[in-house]
């Protein structure tokens, strides 16, 4: 392993100690941290080629951490849980800024959740250096977050469950009643039932957007939205089927960006769970709903895709949502069997409730019931749990509702 260091003092242990490490992987973004620590003429520094277990292996040495920590993450399957690693071996007072090659949105806003100051992406240079990390300071440069929206995805544990049915009466609700501005998007190309059920047509926007990744700007986008009212905007396809894809894997969080910037939510249907635009949804969600019925395999799945997700980089908060899609019948399992074996509460339990709901869908409306604990109110419940609104509004709904009726 290379080693640069200027002028340190010995700690007790024979380890030397640093006011600024760094641990890179590859001999440019070495050259480049020589070249800034001698324009800054900074007197204790450290700067190793290696990855975050070298880091971590040279900081447990040391009786004090330093005052920056520069790593690079090239090479890290899983940075989230690396740094956490590293984060036991440093004092809290430690300011670290990540280093890697991914321009990655959801990775930098989760890397800054768990108390990392900056994450640069290479190529690395001095003026960028400069620009975070403040010597005469002592501190790494704030990073100003803009505003942005939340990205919640909606899967199910098997077909059939209501994914669908949830998450648009969700985004409804989210739209005309809170008053947000929501993005629905549906992630089966191949024509999912939103549109139906909101009695629009898609305009194969989805499909548009995905192919030209790299030309898009907030205008291009909204222009391929499809508008239910003032506050709810839908982005779908439906290519022929048979036909090939006509977009490139990875053009999805591009898109996801932009409808961050311009909308309170984004609300995405995750169809067929093996598409790699699945995969892309999970790794950029804020929330996953995962959505199961009361089945031995429902059941089964749940607890394989509670795993798959939650071992994903961005680690999404994952909630359990228990659907009755149909009547109840004899041999269902039973809500405390579900919940024991997947290890974990559902979140709420969705009533069966086949006139209000199936009418509704086929006329693209919203459901009309007049029940206190019935379909609509576990829609406002999962609704207030994503804006924060507190459940004493559940009874102005109730009023709403009944009104509504008559």
């Amino acid at each position: 392993m290379s080693t640069t260091e200027f002028n340190l003092a010995k700690a007790k242990s024979g380890v030397r100690i640093a006011d600024f490490i760094a641990f890179v992987t590859d001999r440019a973004t070495e050259q480049v941290l020589k070249s800034f620590v001698l324009e800054q003429a900074m007197p204790h520094v450290h700067i190793a080629i290696g990855g975050v277990d070298d880091a971590i292996a040279y900081l447990a040495k040391l009786e004090r951490s330093p005052l920056f920590l520069l790593v690079d993450l090239h090479g890290s399957s899983m940075p989230l849980s690396d740094l956490g690693r590293l984060a036991e071996v440093c004092e809290p007072s430690v300011q670290v800024v990540a280093l890697g090659e991914r321009n990655d949105v959801g990775l930098f806003r989760s890397l800054l959740k768990i108390g990392v100051r900056d994450y640069l992406v290479k190529p690395l240079t001095v003026e960028l250096l400069k620009r975070t990390v403040n010597i005469s300071e002592g501190k790494v440069s704030p990073v100003v977050l803009a505003r942005s929206g939340k990205t919640i995805a909606f899967a199910g544990a098997r077909g059939g469950v209501g994914v669908t049915t949830l998450a648009l009466n969700v985004a409804r609700y989210l739209a005309e009643d809170t008053h947000r501005r929501v993005a629905y998007v549906d992630l089966n190309v191949y024509g999912g039932a939103a549109n139906s059920m909101l009695g629009i047509q898609s305009n194969n926007g989805l499909s548009d957007v995905l192919q030209n990744v790299h030309r898009l700007d907030p205008q291009y986008v909204e222009r391929t939205l499809v508008a239910k009212g003032s506050r709810l905007f839908v982005l779908s396809a439906e290519l022929e089927y048979g036909a090939a894809r006509p977009f490139p894997e990875g053009s999805l969080p591009r898109v996801l960006e932009l409808l961050c910037d311009s909308f309170h939510y984004v609300i995405l249907d995750v169809g067929n769970l093996i598409d790699p635009l699945a995969m892309d949804a999970f790794d950029h969600a804020s929330r996953v709903y995962l959505i199961a019925d009361r089945s031995v395999h429902a059941t089964r799945e749940t607890i394989r895709l509670l795993r798959h997700i939650e071992d994903r980089d961005n680690n999404p908060p994952t909630s359990l949502l228990l659907n009755n899609p149909n009547a109840a019948t004899a041999g269902k399992v039973q809500p405390a069997d579900f919940m024991t074996a997947v290890g974990r509460s559902a979140l709420y339990e969705i009533p069966f409730e086949a006139k209000a709901v199936t009418v509704a869908e086929n006329l693209g409306e919203v459901p009309k019931e007049n029940s206190p604990n019935g379909f609509m109110q576990t829609i406002m419940r999962i609704s207030n749990d994503l804006t924060g609104q507190h459940a004493t509004a559940e009874r102005t709904f109730f009023q709403k509702l009944t009104f509504r009726r008559g």
